[in-house]
């Protein structure tokens, strides 16, 4: 487990990939449960999953939990994520429904590869898997994912999805925060190749 940012009020560590961050129905190692052995309070607000690695915030002291919770309810805190795509993703946007509710993810292209974009990701609402769904709707599934991939999924042995940085007003101290969590060594490889290449299916020249 590593603590990327810790006070008083706040802890945000980051996960590895294949953690959960809540226990499932079954039980099992999470992260939630690790920080709890260890802490006197955890409050969970937030979660990713299972396959994500990132940043991932905790409060540390009760009196945090309502502009924390709100934060996150009103999409003040701000997400970022790193993402590698397969093909050519040229939008801005991501404005699709996902399970039937609106769904807005701002998207900036970092770079291309052979067959691979690089992108930076912002979803501006909470749905579950917003990012992956969004993705695959938009016909540029991410690497990795078993789940909405399809055949992008053998492309990666893990997801290629990391959530590099959160932005939020601190909930007790007149100040921003801003946390920042480097792709990890098992996405680096990929990341590389998808952002020193041509654009996906072009070719030199």
């Amino acid at each position: 487990m590593k603590v990327v940012y810790r006070d008083r009020w706040l802890i945000v560590v980051d996960k590895p990939a294949g953690l959960p961050t809540q226990a499932a129905r079954s039980g099992g190692d999470n992260l939630f449960d690790q920080l709890r052995a260890v802490e006197t309070y955890v409050g969970l607000h937030h979660r990713l999953d299972t396959p994500v690695s990132g940043l991932v915030l905790f409060t540390l002291d009760p009196v945090a939990n309502r502009p924390i919770a709100q934060g996150f309810q009103r999409h003040t805190i701000e997400r970022t994520y790193l993402a590698v795509a397969e093909g050519e993703v040229v939008a801005s946007r991501w404005d699709r429904p996902v399970d039937g509710a609106p769904a807005h993810t701002r998207v900036e292209v970092v770079g291309h590869g052979p067959g691979l974009t690089a992108l930076r990701l912002r979803p501006e609402t909470g749905r579950k898997h917003q990012l992956r769904v969004h993705a695959a709707l938009a016909g540029c599934p991410l690497l990795g994912d078993w789940t909405h991939g399809g055949p992008a999924a053998r492309g990666w042995p893990r997801l290629a999805l990391h959530a590099t940085q959160l932005r939020l007003q601190h909930p007790i101290e007149d100040r921003v925060l801003e946390v920042v969590s480097v792709l990890p060594d098992d996405l680096a490889a990929l990341w590389a190749k998808a952002t020193t290449g041509p654009p996906a299916g072009r070719g030199p020249g």
